[in-house]
């Protein structure tokens, strides 16, 4: 243990007393809660409505004039004496929002008509353009309110019509659904490009600079050194993960909206997830430094790496196709599947004890074994010193 320690410190001063790789460790953290801010920011401004359209109509009936009396909207209606092809022109060139044309006599001839006798429908035609995001959001303002009045004028039946609040999800309902959703696979994502970084430069990098021959020329047996160059970059990656982690929870609210909450997840929820991303980090720490300890360069190890990251990225995916944490005891026992699942599991709030020991359970073997063959690559001299 004194050894593995000492390996341990070696390595992780090496990583820590670093200024570009202590920053390179932090700053994805940094830039996430920027530019996740911002993008926030961005999407409400984009999406926040208009209060102020211009449009024209003509043979407006009266008793429809009613549509465009909406609080805190602002309706400009026929300010200029101009022709259709003028309005419509103005329209394409995003000047008007949209021309509105009734037929003469509207009002009577929808009151008087009857499907049965297989006439033809009065018609409202409503130019805009959908290139307009104003022009858009009048045209659904406008045939909402055409809609409902129709609904007025023939209605039979009534759906949900009071004040009773027929959704009974909470807040807090939402807030678990989205973020179980989302957070599994940008959180294998970020687990896994921060410990691709540095397993790929650790061990390829020092075959590539000739330094590897010091490190095993060591009184320290092959599986001391394999266990601690896979604690260190295991601290390592898990502490770039952790600022990517923290960087993408603060922004959360500001991304996906004031309705999101973080308040229905305790400590232990946080301390169980915290958990399950120190056994996945090592994992892919593991794996990583096996693919490193083969390839003969850093750029050759990253290629070898792609697949990898292809496959957690897939099986990532899954999160968002099923909202439904499985049931399947035995699918815990599958290395990043089991992952995805525990935090789906446990940021929905829907966590299975057992599956959850059985994907620490399993991670861990999956680490063990992989030790294991790190150990006999170190042994290896035709794999550690291939050119």
């Amino acid at each position: 243990m004194k050894t593995i320690g000492i390996i341990i410190k070696k390595e992780l001063r090496r990583f820590f007393t670093d200024k570009r790789m202590l920053i390179s460790l932090i700053l994805p953290g940094i830039l996430i809660f920027v530019i996740y801010n911002f993008m926030g920011s961005a999407f409400q401004n984009t999406f926040k409505p208009n209060t102020e359209y211009v449009v024209y109509i003509e043979n407006e009936p009266v008793e429809l004039k009613g549509l465009l009396e909406i609080d805190g909207l602002t309706f400009k209606i026929n300010e200029e004496e101009l022709t259709q092809e003028e309005i419509l022109e103005r329209i394409k060139n995003k000047e008007i929002d949209a021309y509105i044309f009734y037929e003469e006599d509207f009002y009577n001839k929808m009151i008087a008509y009857n499907p049965s006798l297989g006439t033809k429908a009065p018609n409202i035609e409503i130019y805009y353009n959908s290139s307009n995001q104003d022009s858009q959001n009048f045209y659904a303002i406008y045939t909402s309110g055409l809609e409902t009045f129709e609904t007025t004028i023939s209605n039979k039946f009534d759906i949900n019509n009071s004040e009773t609040k027929y959704d009974l999800a909470t807040d807090e309902d939402m807030s678990v659904m989205i973020i179980s959703m989302m957070l599994p696979f940008l959180l294998m994502t970020f687990l896994f490009t921060g410990a691709m970084g540095i397993c790929t430069e650790s061990i390829a990098g020092e075959k590539e600079r000739g330094t590897i021959a010091t490190l095993l020329i060591t009184p320290a047996k092959r599986h001391e050194l394999a266990l601690g160059k896979i604690i260190a970059l295991g601290i390592t990656s898990l502490t770039s993960a952790l600022a990517s982690f923290i960087g993408l929870m603060a922004s959360l609210p500001a991304l996906l909206g004031d309705g999101i909450t973080l308040s229905v997840y305790g400590f232990g929820t946080l301390a169980l997830v915290l958990l399950v991303i120190m056994f996945t980090v090592l994992f892919f720490t593991t794996a990583l430094s096996i693919i490193s300890a083969f390839a003969k360069t850093v750029k050759e190890a990253s290629s070898l790496a792609v697949p990898l990251m292809m496959l957690v990225m897939l099986v990532g995916v899954t999160g968002f196709m099923n909202t439904s944490v499985t049931s399947n005891s035995l699918l815990y026992l599958l290395p990043i599947y089991n992952s995805i699942q525990c935090f789906s599991g446990l940021l929905s709030l829907t966590i299975n004890p057992l599956n959850l020991l059985l994907t620490i359970i399993s991670n861990g073997v999956m680490i063990g074994i992989g030790v294991f063959v790190l150990a006999k690559m170190f042994n290896s001299e035709k794999i550690m010193f291939n050119k």
